[in-house]
């Protein structure tokens, strides 16, 4: 199913969503349509409504692999590169405009979106404070599953499942935080060191993330050098992945490789063969390859 398809559905539910006199505002999508990436991240469509007016803004976002799925909305930092889930649904950003008159950033009325993934994870957070830990678990373990790119996320979740002596799900959650889209924030080096202590665990040990950490040194240090070797290695990783039939991981990494790169310096970009139109050509074949849809337009 292609995104314009998607997009269609949004459009209709939410026209039967206005119809009903629940809200009244329209929902303006950008001229330029689906970002092709590295930032704001692929999938990611700008939304006029509620814009910032300082290049921040809201915008419909498809996680990566999830194209057949309805999008979440979020938010964009664009002086931090990041992005910030907001809403679980366009019906919800809606809703918000409505309550506040379209003005929320003057008005500053919330509204409710209590099943959201971002509102578990706070929810979890206030549990793991107070030594409610039982409770945090199976609310870590929703927001991972319905929003799976947020590294924070599993390294939370990681961090419970080694508590409770669970190391095969623990080290599986350390290793979707690594996998998580740098974009809604870059791992903790907590997750590099989980992953180090994951290399001898059955069902781990031809993983090329934790197999690169344990002999190669792979870790999460960036810019301020000539020359690093996390770039390599984070490329092996992503061939590997493919050979191993995983584009999800392999796609995945191939874009924080790309959202991490985009950082560098003109130079250093050079010094490693990086050409930021290439590396989108490329993105958008490999997506149409391996899930039948390109993710840059309305097909």
């Amino acid at each position: 199913m292609g995104l314009k398809h998607l997009y269609k559905q949004i459009s209709g539910c939410l026209h039967k969503f206005l119809c009903e006199g629940t809200c009244s505002s329209d929902i303006s999508p950008g001229i330029d349509g689906i970002c092709p990436g590295p930032f704001p991240p692929n999938g990611f469509t700008v939304l006029t409504d509620a814009a910032y007016g300082n290049g921040d803004c809201f915008g419909l976002y498809w996680p990566i692999g999830q194209e057949h799925k309805l999008p979440i909305v979020c938010e964009t930092y664009h002086d931090e590169w990041r992005i910030v889930p907001a809403f679980s649904s366009i019906k919800k950003f809606e809703e918000w405009l409505e309550v506040n008159d379209d003005d929320p950033h003057e008005n500053g009325i919330s509204i409710e979106d209590q099943d959201f993934a971002a509102n578990l994870f706070r929810v979890a957070r206030k549990c793991l404070s107070t030594g409610r830990l039982d409770d945090a678990l199976p609310l870590l373990q929703r927001a991972t599953e319905q929003l799976p790119e947020v590294s924070e996320y599993w390294l939370a979740l990681a961090i419970q499942y080694r508590r409770c002596k669970k190391t095969e799900a623990a080290a599986q959650a350390a290793l979707n935080a690594y996998l998580g889209n740098w974009a809604f924030g870059v791992p903790d080096n907590k997750v590099i060191h989980l992953l180090s202590q994951a290399a001898d665990v059955p069902n781990f040990q031809d993983d090329p993330v934790i197999q690169c950490i344990k002999e190669q040194g792979l870790d999460l240090s960036f810019g301020g050098t000539k020359e690093n070797n996390n770039y390599p290695l984070m490329q092996m990783c992503v061939d590997t992945y493919f050979a191993q039939r995983k584009p999800l991981q392999a796609l995945t990494l191939l874009h924080n490789y790309a959202w991490i790169m985009s950082s560098e310096t003109t130079a250093f970009q050079e010094r490693y063969d990086f050409n930021i139109d290439e590396w989108r050509a490329k993105f958008r074949q490999l997506c149409l390859e391996y899930f039948g849809d390109s993710r840059t337009q309305f097909t």
